[in-house]
């Protein structure tokens, strides 16, 4: 039973998510919210959390700035990587780029 939980939990680790089919890439934007990414493009093969600036504005307030970049990997199938970097929950940079 521990051998079976222990290569259900190795294959899931190992699922890949798929690549964005250009149909799909092609409806993304700048200004999109995070979520609407997600639920028109899946899950990102790698999702990794950028810097967070903080700023202090004159009235005393503070802001925190955070930063993603997900980046859903090519396949043999589909042979481009997209990635989008995602600042405060909304689509900043998309980019696209074809596996050598």
């Amino acid at each position: 039973m521990k051998k079976l939980l222990w290569l259900a939990v190795l294959l899931a680790g190992a699922a890949q998510a798929a690549p964005i089919p250009f149909a799909t890439y092609i409806r993304l934007h700048n200004g999109m919210q995070e979520a609407e990414l997600i639920s028109k493009a899946g899950a990102p093969d790698y999702a990794s959390d950028g810097p967070q600036t903080k700023s202090l504005s004159g009235n005393g307030t503070v802001t925190v700035d955070t930063t993603r970049v997900l980046t859903w990997l090519a396949n043999d199938q589909l042979p481009y990587t997209t990635t989008v970097t995602v600042k405060n929950g909304v689509v900043t940079d998309i980019s696209r780029s074809k596996k050598l």
